[in-house]
């Protein structure tokens, strides 16, 4: 199927068929609006990626309207979209930015191209993987406006540990010391009546089994949050507690038993939930999150 861009010229209809998977070697006319300007800031914001559904959650109130206007987008070079091949092996159509939309966004903090750090393309192995990230991003700004009293104070994306990465050492079961750098999925904080709440975000694709996930993120992540690492880059005085996000009740119940058994008093220190649990609800009242040390469902901000 090709897309269709309607241009009215002297009072008439002239369609041209666009590519979808190449731009046009013509661009269509347009003009970038408002709203243009604030798609191109949040797929920076974004971690660099919005897939298109996300898109139109944001800023649209129909598919075909988002489509419309993506396209003009991405044939114009603000934003970029996958290839045929690309697009065949991924769950949903994702734009990031193209040069043309990157220097626009540069240029609003008085930056050129050159200087301006941005993603030139995703990271195709983890595409499906920072879309659920997004996924979860968008539910907790929606929760936060639901509830009034909590604001979001900043969200810091996966890219910052990358770039910047901590490293922890910390204790197997068995006894065997190792060492392993703390890549969080993003880490934010909620104000709520002169109180922080700070949450490190782990989403979890089932795709390691359960006793691996307890040896690598489990036990570095408790070690991390009494680490100097920690202090050195969140303060002393900032607590904070992880947030896992999986894919359903029977590997979340699995998570949680491996939690308590190997977490040494510390298993609350690990909240689990599911996608499906936090769809709709204000997943920061509710009592949607299971940890460790309990058997029932608590919410993680009382």
């Amino acid at each position: 199927m090709e897309n269709i861009y309607i241009s009215p010229e002297a009072g008439l209809k002239v369609v041209e068929r666009l590519p979808i998977y190449t731009r046009a070697e013509t661009a269509p006319s347009m003009r970038l609006t408002e709203r243009d300007s604030a798609i191109l800031e949040a797929i920076h914001t974004f971690d660099g990626m919005l897939a298109d559904y996300q898109i139109q959650r944001l800023f649209f109130s129909g598919r075909r309207q988002m489509q419309h206007r993506m396209s003009l987008l991405f044939h114009n070079g603000y934003v970029a979209r996958p290839d045929r091949k690309r697009r065949a092996a991924i769950s949903n159509t994702v734009y990031w930015l193209g040069k043309k939309g990157a220097s626009f966004i540069a240029g609003l903090s008085g930056q050129n191209l050159k200087e301006f750090r941005y993603r030139k393309e995703p990271k195709w192995f983890t595409v499906n993987h920072d879309i659920a990230v997004n996924d979860f991003r968008l539910e907790l700004v929606r929760s936060c406006n639901q509830c009034g009293d909590c604001q979001l104070e900043y969200w810091m994306p996966e890219s910052e540990f990358w770039a910047k990465p901590d490293r922890v050492e910390y204790k197997l079961p068995n006894g065997k010391r190792k060492s392993r750098y703390i890549r969080p999925d993003g880490c934010f904080s909620i104000g709520r009546h002169g109180c922080r709440y700070q949450f490190l975000i782990e989403i979890d694709m089932a795709t390691e089994d359960n006793p691996r996930f307890a040896r690598e993120k489990v036990l570095p992540g408790l070690a991390y949050l009494k680490s100097r690492a920690y202090r050195k880059r969140f303060g002393d005085d900032i607590y904070s507690r992880w947030l896992v996000v999986t894919t359903g009740e029977k590997r979340m119940q699995n998570m949680v038993h491996r939690t308590s058994q190997i977490g040494n008093g510390r298993a609350d220190e690990f909240c689990f939930s599911t996608f499906d649990r936090l769809l709709g609800a204000n997943f920061l009242h509710e009592a949607i999150w299971n940890s460790g040390n309990s058997s029932d469902p608590q919410s993680i901000i009382v």
